[in-house]
């Protein structure tokens, strides 16, 4: 229903004829108002990935809806010396199972399930981790290009260390449209639809020459039960932040904060789907370097308060941004 991306530029300047002077402005400039962030940028997805690691772990027997994985904070099984770490070390989760994985975003919980999917007669195989954890990234269409009409960037699905690529680092690379056919599978419970940007094509009169409706690319065959877990673990998510309560509509959603480069800040994301109880929409948000997935998510629920109607349109679209209202900067 909508496709956004930011900073954006006055197309009426590029129109019939083209404002040199404002062309070159925006081909200069470092910000890349040209460039659609939205279907040509490529990051990390981070923790949004984990929907797919926990379908993997569910549909491989890695995992049951009752079983538990422990975190200690930390997950040593390569290097005792230099652990890779949950974003709670020191701190630790506990045992958990795959909701309580998705509800806290538990790094130490996925590492394990990259791990356990890497197992092959009893020794540790990275390409069987990888074909695993791919097999079920490609069942939610991020393999491919979404299907909208206008250029759009190659996913790519990790090629390396399915242990991080489990928690959706490695070498995993998508677009936010690509997450947001992503989201909208996990939110109608296997549905894998090609996106398109067009309703129809009418004439000059408005007659209707061609009419678009959804079109199915694939779909995921699950346990009901393996659904409601992964469903209940997004709620969950949701239901820890205090600014979505009261909201008027029940969202469910996972955050993701992805690391590019050492000398930047992270890339903010927030996948999600309302009403909770009976999907109508999903909405996938990336801030590019934006800090912590907090501010992504806070982003979302004023364009859910816009299409749900929940508050007047003049208090949301200010023109002005809003520091959040609480931003974890150490969360997943």
């Amino acid at each position: 229903m909508a496709l956004v991306s930011y900073p954006s530029y006055d197309n009426n300047r590029l129109a019939n004829s083209i404002d040199s002077e404002y062309y070159a402005r925006l081909q200069s400039d470092l910000s890349k108002p040209l460039w659609n962030y939205a279907t040509q940028q490529k990051t990390a997805p981070g923790s949004t990935f984990k929907m797919v690691s926990a379908t993997a772990a569910l549909e491989e027997g890695v995992v049951t809806t009752t079983s538990t994985i422990t975190c200690k904070g930390y997950f040593d099984r390569f290097n005792t010396e230099n652990p890779y770490h949950c974003w709670i070390y020191p701190g630790a989760h506990g045992s958990l199972n795959v909701t309580g994985g998705i509800e806290n975003s538990c790094n130490s919980f996925f590492y394990e399930v990259g791990y356990q999917l890497s197992i092959i007669d009893d020794k540790y195989s990275e390409t069987t981790g990888l074909n695993r954890l791919n097999k079920y990234a490609y069942l939610y269409g991020l393999n491919e290009k979404s299907g909208i009409e206008i250029e759009e960037s190659e996913p790519e699905c990790s090629d390396e260390l399915p242990v991080p690529s489990a928690i959706g680092q490695g070498t995993n690379n998508f677009t936010t449209v690509g997450l947001a056919r992503y989201v909208t599978a996990v939110a109608n419970s296997g549905t894998v639809y090609n996106l398109s940007l067009l309703d129809k094509v009418t004439d000059s009169n408005g007659n209707i020459i061609v009419e678009y409706s959804p079109s199915v690319h694939n779909t995921i065959d699950m346990p009901t039960a393996y659904w409601n877990a992964i469903h209940r673990g997004m709620r969950n998510v949701v239901l820890k932040k205090a600014y979505y309560n009261n909201l008027g509509v029940n969202v469910a959603g996972k955050t993701g904060t992805a690391q590019e480069s050492k000398s930047r800040t992270n890339h903010a994301l927030f996948v999600s789907y309302a009403p909770y109880e009976s999907p109508e929409i999903t909405i996938c948000t990336r801030i590019a370097f934006g800090y912590t997935s907090e501010y992504a998510a806070n982003v979302t629920r004023e364009i859910y308060k816009y299409y749900y109607k929940l508050e007047d349109e003049d208090e949301i679209l200010t023109g002005t941004a809003a520091v959040p209202e609480a931003a974890i900067t150490n969360a997943d």
